[in-house]
């Protein structure tokens, strides 16, 4: 009998302006393809499958994106340490923010409350602002 599959949701945030987008690209750096690539290092040996909330376009910013996160076996033993080895390997610009266990039934894309685009044009100093919550886990 196969190990089970545990489902994750992982939020994060990230500056834009090196990336080809969100969805992975041949020969273009993505913000999936470096998540990917972070996530073979934190879970090594693991199978593992990420599916993102939305899409974005090249140079897209996110303050507050989410992508679900599919690993066969065991569960993540600690998310705290998961969290800190993500940040740790990502580049300086990807972060990930939480990560919330879900399971089989959660759907990212169908299960979004609603989705939100800001288009922020600033000069001087610039500012951050929270985002509440989007998605509910079943």
């Amino acid at each position: 009998m196969g190990k089970r599959r545990q489902y994750y949701l992982v939020r994060v945030q990230y500056l834009g302006f090196r990336y080809s987008g969100w969805q992975h690209q041949p020969d273009q750096k993505t913000i999936e393809g470096m998540l990917a690539k972070t996530l073979k290092f934190v879970l090594p040996g693991r199978t593992f499958k990420i599916l993102g909330a939305g899409r974005t376009d090249a140079k897209v910013s996110a303050l507050d994106a989410a992508f679900e996160l599919f690993v066969d076996g065991d569960p993540l033993e600690d998310k705290v340490t998961f969290l800190k080895e993500m940040n740790h390997n990502l580049p300086p610009d990807i972060r990930a923010l939480t990560i919330t266990e879900a399971n089989e039934n959660f759907n990212i894309i169908q299960d979004a409350k609603s989705k939100e685009y800001i288009y922020l044009f600033s000069f001087g100093r610039k500012t951050i602002r929270s985002v509440r919550p989007l998605w509910r886990i079943s």
